[in-house]
C-alpha cells in the first residue's frame, strides 16, 4: 500500500477552491499580523486550553493510505467533550462576518472536529472565532459536530484527492513508458554533444552541479535536456523539469526539440510561460475579478478548461490564449495552474529567482516538489541575479503614497517614521557636499518603519474606493513591499547607499554578488545545469552563479570545421573614448574592407550609440551604392528589430548589405542567422561595460574580496558580450564567415586569455595588419 502524506489544507483545496481569483483577500491579513493575532487570542484562554495541537489521521482507500497532517489552533474539554477551535483573522468590520457552514472556514473545522473524535473517542463541538486585528475584538460562532455530515465530508474530499493521485500516476506510467523508450531525437550528432550530454548525465546522477561552456552550434538544449528527460523516468530525484531561459529564442528552440521527439512517440506534458503582460487579454485593467470578467468566477471555468488543455501535452501559449479568450479565463493564472501537472516547465529566470514573483506554489519554504533546473544562456543570470536582488525606494514613493491616502493620522505618522531617515541623508549631502551617502548597513529602525508602513496600508485599503484611487495606492504599496522584501534578504555583498537624483533622495540597494541568494533557489533542485557558449572562467561563474564548490565544470570548443572561420585582430586601431575622434575613420575603413572583401550579408557592433553615431556618417559616405547600411535605433519594437534583420539578411545579388548594431543589445546574442543570412561581423572595443557608479561599487567589492575588481566587474562581462556577438556568424556546420575584432586592447594578454581557445588557428595569425591579405585569402578558398 502507497502511503501519502497530504496537509488539512492541501485537501481542502480539492474542494474549496474560490469561485473567482481574487489578487487580495479582503478576510486576510499579512503573515506577521496573523501569527500575533493567534497569540494574543490564545493567550487569553483560560488554564488547559492546548494551543496549536497537531493532529494526523489515517484513510485507507485501494491501494493508497492517506495520512493527513494539521494542526488546531486550540483544543479543550469541557463537560466530557472536545472543543475544537479554528481562529481566523481579518481586518473586516465583525458586524459583516457572519457563518458560512457550507465554506471553507466551517469545512476546515469540521475536519479537526472529524479527526478529534475519531482519534480520542470523545464527543465533539466547534468553535469559529474571527479576530479582527484593528480593535482586537473577536466574534465566535458554535459549530456542531455530526460524525455522519464530518466523515462525508472528509470521505468527499479525500475521494476527489485521490482520484486526483491516480491520473497522475497513471500518466507518470504512460510518459515513464515512453521516455524509457525514447531514442535521441535527431539523425546525427555533432562532434561534443555526447560529451556533454555525459557529462549532464553524470551531474543528474550524482546530484551535482553542472558549469558547461559550449560553443555555438553543439546543439546544447537537446544535450542537457535528453538526459534530463531519459533520468526522470525513474522517479528517484526529481517530478518536474524547469527549463530556465532569458529569450524567446531559447523558448522556440525547447519547443521544436519537443515535438521532434513527440513524433517518435514521446509523450510529456510542456507548459511554456509569458510575461503576463505579453498575454493578457484585458489590458489596462486592474488584475481584480471586479474589473477583469477574465478573473471573475474563474475556478468555475478552469475546472474543464485543464483537462481540455492537459490533453494537448505541447501546451503552446497561443491555445491557453485561445482558450482562455473563448471561455473568459485568465490565460497566465490558466498557464500557472497547468504547471501544477507539467512536466517540463519553460520559462524565464525570474519566476524561480525573482522574490517578487517567483511562483510561490513551488518555492516557498517547506514545498514538497522536487526539481531539476535547466539554465540556457546562463551567462545572463549574473547580470539578472543583481537586477532581481537589488531595489530602490524614493522619498517620492512616500509622498505619493500619503498623498492618495488622504489626512488619515495613522497613515502620516507611519510615512513620516520612514521619511526622517531620508531627512537625515539629505541633510548630511549638504552639509558635506556630497551627491551620495554610503553605508555600511541600514539604520536598526527603518525595516520595523517600513514593515508599520505597509501594514498601516494594508488596513487602509478596503476603505479606499475600488477604482483608480485604490489602483494607486495599491501601485504604490507593492514598490514598498518588494523593497522591504528585499531588505529582508541583505547580505554582506550588498551596497547600500543614497543618491541625490534630480529633486528627489533615492535608497539603493545594490547585490554586488547573487550568487549567495541564487543558491538558496538552487537548493530547490536535486542539480542545476549551466550552459552557455560564454561560462569562463569558471571560478568566475561559479561564484556569482551560486553553484556548488563541487560542481563539474567543462568547455567544448566549437566543432564546426576551422577552415570555414576565421577571426581576426587589426592593430593599431585605439577605440577608448579619449581617441575616439581619431578612431572613427579608421574603423569605419575595417567595416568597409570587411563588407567589401566578399559579398554578403554583415554586422558591425559598436560599444555605445554614441559611438556608432558618429562613425555611421564616415560608413555610409565610403559605401557609395555598393553596400546598403541599416542602422539599428534605441528601444526598436519587436516589428523594428525583424525589419532590420530582414533587411540586413536580404538575398542582394549586386551589393552587402551592412547592419551597424550595439554591442551587448538585441541583436548580439539569441539571434539565429545561419548560412548565407550572416558571413561576418566586425566588433569595435572589448565590450567593457561603462563606467558608473554601480558598475565602480562591483570593482570596489571584489578588489576587496579577492583583488580582482577589474576583472570581474569589466573584462569578463565584456568579453562575454565580444564572444557572443561573434556567435552569431556560425550556425551550422556549412556555415562559413569573418569575425573581425577592432581594439589594440585584444592583444593585451589579459584579454587574449579570455577568449575561445579555438579562435586561434595554428598557422593563421590572429593580429594581423595585414587583414585585407588574409580576408582576400580566405574568400578564395
Amino acid at each position: 500500500m502507497k502511503e501519502i502524506k497530504v496537509g488539512v489544507r492541501e485537501l481542502l483545496e480539492t474542494v474549496f477552491l474560490p469561485q473567482d481569483l481574487n489578487a487580495k483577500n479582503q478576510s486576510s491579513s499579512r503573515g506577521t499580523d496573523g501569527t500575533e493575532g493567534h497569540q494574543f487570542l490564545t493567550g487569553k484562554r483560560p488554564e488547559g486550553y492546548r494551543r496549536e495541537v497537531a493532529v494526523k489521521f489515517c484513510h485507507d482507500s485501494g491501494d493508497y493510505r492517506l495520512i493527513v497532517q494539521g494542526r488546531a489552533d486550540g483544543l479543550f474539554e469541557e463537560s466530557g467533550m472536545l472543543i475544537v477551535e479554528e481562529i481566523k483573522t481579518t481586518y473586516l468590520n465583525l458586524a459583516d462576518v457572519v457563518l458560512d457552514e457550507s465554506g471553507v472556514h466551517a469545512a476546515q473545522l469540521k475536519l479537526y472536529m472529524y479527526f478529534f473524535a475519531e482519534n480520542e473517542q470523545l464527543p465533539a463541538a466547534g468553535r469559529l472565532t474571527y479576530l479582527n486585528l484593528d480593535t482586537l475584538e473577536e466574534k465566535s460562532f458554535t459549530v456542531p459536530y455530526s460524525a455522519t455530515e464530518c466523515r462525508g465530508l472528509f470521505e468527499r474530499m479525500a475521494e476527489a484527492f485521490l482520484t486526483a493521485l491516480r491520473n497522475r500516476d497513471r500518466w507518470a506510467t504512460i510518459r515513464n513508458q515512453s521516455l524509457q523508450a525514447l531514442e535521441f531525437p535527431f539523425s546525427d550528432r555533432r562532434l561534443g554533444q555526447d560529451e556533454l550530454m555525459d557529462l549532464a548525465a553524470l551531474a543528474i546522477d550524482q546530484e551535482r552541479d553542472l558549469i558547461a561552456e559550449a560553443a555555438t552550434g553543439i546543439g546544447k538544449t537537446i544535450a542537457v535536456l535528453f538526459p534530463a528527460l531519459k533520468r526522470l523516468s525513474a522517479g528517484d530525484r526529481y517530478d518536474q523539469i524547469f527549463f530556465l531561459t532569458a529569450k524567446t529564442a531559447g523558448k522556440e528552440i525547447v519547443r521544436k526539440t519537443v515535438a521532434s521527439a513527440m513524433e517518435q512517440g514521446l509523450r510529456l506534458r510542456t507548459v511554456f510561460i509569458e510575461a503576463k503582460e505579453r498575454v493578457c487579454l484585458s489590458p489596462g485593467n486592474r488584475c481584480h475579478p471586479a474589473a477583469c470578467a477574465y478573473l471573475a468566477r474563474y475556478y468555475d471555468k478552469v475546472r474543464e478548461l485543464l483537462p481540455m488543455l492537459l490533453a494537448e501535452e505541447l501546451i503552446l501559449p497561443e491555445a491557453v490564449a485561445e482558450a482562455g479568450r473563448a471561455a473568459e479565463a485568465c490565460p497566465f493564472e490558466l498557464t500557472l495552474d497547468l504547471t501544477l501537472h507539467a512536466d517540463l516547465i519553460v520559462c524565464d529566470y525570474n519566476y524561480v529567482f525573482d522574490p517578487r514573483v517567483f511562483l510561490k506554489r513551488f518555492f516557498m519554504p517547506g514545498a514538497k516538489g522536487r526539481f531539476l533546473f535547466l539554465v540556457d544562456e546562463a551567462h545572463n543570470l549574473v547580470t539578472r541575479g543583481r537586477e532581481m536582488y537589488s531595489a530602490t525606494m524614493s522619498r517620492s514613493d512616500l509622498a505619493a503614497l500619503l498623498n492618495e491616502t488622504g489626512t488619515d493620522g495613522g497613515m502620516a505618522q507611519a510615512c513620516e517614521a520612514v521619511d526622517q531617515f531620508f531627512g537625515g541623508w539629505r541633510n548630511e549631502m549638504e552639509q558635506e557636499q556630497r551627491p551620495g551617502v554610503q553605508m555600511a548597513r541600514l539604520p536598526e529602525m527603518l525595516p520595523p518603519s517600513l514593515e508599520r508602513l505597509l501594514d498601516r496600508t494594508q488596513k487602509l485599503l478596503p476603505g479606499i474606493p475600488f477604482g483608480p484611487s485604490q489602483d494607486r495606492v495599491l501601485e504604490h504599496y507593492y514598490k514598498i513591499a518588494g523593497f522591504a522584501r528585499i531588505v529582508t534578504m541583505i547580505n554582506e555583498h550588498y551596497a547600500l547607499y543614497v543618491k541625490k537624483e534630480d529633486a528627489d533622495e533615492v535608497l539603493h540597494l545594490q547585490c554586488l554578488n547573487p550568487g549567495p541568494l541564487l543558491r538558496k533557489r538552487l537548493d530547490f533542485s536535486s542539480s542545476t545545469l549551466f550552459f552557455s557558449a560564454t561560462l569562463s572562467p569558471f571560478g568566475y561563474f561559479q561564484e556569482l552563479l551560486g553553484a556548488e564548490p563541487d560542481a563539474l565544470n567543462a568547455r567544448l570548443t566549437s566543432p564546426f570545421p576551422q577552415e570555414n572561420r576565421l577571426y581576426l585582430h587589426i592593430p593599431g586601431v585605439d577605440t577608448r573614448y579619449r581617441a575616439r575622434a581619431a578612431s572613427v575613420g579608421q574603423v569605419a575603413q575595417c567595416v568597409i574592407d570587411m563588407a567589401e572583401a566578399h559579398r554578403g550579408n554583415y554586422l558591425a557592433f559598436f560599444p555605445s550609440y554614441a559611438y556608432l553615431r558618429e562613425t555611421e556618417p564616415y560608413i555610409k559616405a565610403m559605401a557609395g551604392g555598393r553596400i546598403a547600411v541599416y542602422t539599428q535605433r534605441p528601444s526598436m519594437t519587436e516589428r523594428q528589430k525583424q525589419e532590420f534583420i530582414r533587411r540586413v539578411t536580404a538575398n542582394v545579388p549586386e551589393r552587402s548589405n551592412l547592419g551597424l548594431a550595439v554591442l551587448g543589445g538585441l541583436f548580439g546574442e539569441a539571434v539565429d542567422l545561419p548560412g548565407e543570412k550572416l558571413i561576418g561581423v566586425l566588433i569595435v572595443g572589448p565590450g567593457l561595460p561603462g563606467l558608473s557608479d554601480e558598475q565602480e561599487l562591483i570593482r570596489m567589492y571584489f578588489d576587496e574580496r579577492n583583488g580582482n575588481g577589474f576583472f570581474y566587474a569589466y573584462l569578463v562581462p565584456g568579453l562575454i558580450r565580444v564572444i557572443q556577438s561573434a556567435g552569431r556568424v556560425f550556425r551550422t556546420p556549412d556555415d562559413k564567415g569573418v569575425v573581425l575584432l577592432v581594439d589594440d586592447r585584444l592583444a593585451d594578454e589579459r584579454y587574449i586569455e579570455l577568449l575561445p581557445p579555438d579562435w586561434f588557428m595554428p598557422g593563421r595569425p590572429f593580429s594581423n595588419k595585414e587583414y585585407l591579405t588574409a580576408l582576400a585569402d580566405f574568400w578564395k578558398n
